[in-house]
């Protein structure tokens, strides 16, 4: 399947911002490149951006924190290309995009994880990094310090779910059940295109960061000492959005209220 590069056809959203968020290794660039495949392939171009805060280092529209003069930038570049355009990022959800999503000129999904999958997931990457004499996760050395991040990064997620038109991805449901899950994206772009082309497209030409691609890896990887820790310390983030994820509406309004906490006291 090739992409579309014929003139776009009027997107129903008109221009709007798409922050594509993840927590750290679930899966959060291949969510990223199901929206912006699915858009480029209905044929809506994703240019990649020339406005502050975008980072020029990525080939993508990457950003990290952006103040209001960033994102307005980004507004007007997004207005004058005329239909939704994708920006991933890690970052929590700063004034700007906050304001952005209250205002409906963004929307935004959110990739997540099984805490424990994620501590493992950042060792494999931390050992490679110092092994390699690189930066990235090189300060993951053990579970202690792995849990530790994941606690900061658990606060940001809640921050973006509790932003109206924020859709919850779950990285078992996106990894191994994508045609669905690319339903889900692909609705909340309203994109009228086949979720298994789109996945097959995705599959075939994108790079997505796989790293093992294997689902519950705890329960053979992690020594059960652990596991009662992370299921003790992330018990209300296990049960609100992985056991009972099914009772997620996305209607648009905030998928949790403002003032969750998805960390045990």
């Amino acid at each position: 399947m090739t992409l579309n590069t014929s003139l776009p056809p009027t997107h129903p959203m008109g221009p709007k911002i798409v922050f594509s968020y993840g927590m750290t290794k679930c899966g959060s660039t291949l969510a990223f490149e199901l929206a912006r495949s699915g858009l480029e392939l209905a044929g809506y171009a994703q240019p990649k951006l020339k406005a502050d805060g975008i980072s020029e280092k990525s080939r993508i529209n990457f950003a990290h924190h952006l103040d209001h003069d960033q994102l307005d930038q980004i507004w007007q570049e997004i207005q004058e290309i005329g239909h939704p355009v994708v920006i991933k990022t890690h970052c929590r959800p700063d004034p700007s995009i906050i304001k952005a999503m209250e205002q409906g000129i963004a929307i935004a999904q959110a990739t997540y994880r099984d805490p424990r999958d994620m501590a493992l997931s950042m060792l494999d990457h931390g050992n490679r990094s110092r092994s390699e004499g690189r930066m990235a996760f090189s300060e993951i050395t053990d579970m202690q310090s792995a849990l530790l991040d994941i606690t900061s990064q658990v606060d940001s997620l809640t921050q973006w779910l509790v932003r109206p038109n924020c859709l919850p991805l779950y990285y078992e449901d996106l990894a191994f059940d994508m045609n669905i899950t690319t339903r889900h994206i692909l609705a909340q772009l309203l994109l009228e295109i086949p979720a298994a082309q789109v996945a097959r497209f995705v599959r075939k030409s994108r790079f997505t960061q796989m790293n093992k691609g294997i689902q519950k890896r705890f329960v053979s990887e992690m020594p059960a000492s652990e596991i009662r820790t992370f299921r003790k310390t992330f018990a209300p983030f296990l049960k609100t959005l992985i056991r009972r994820r099914q009772r997620l509406v996305y209607t648009g309004a905030p998928i949790l209220p403002d003032g969750t906490i998805l960390i045990a006291n």
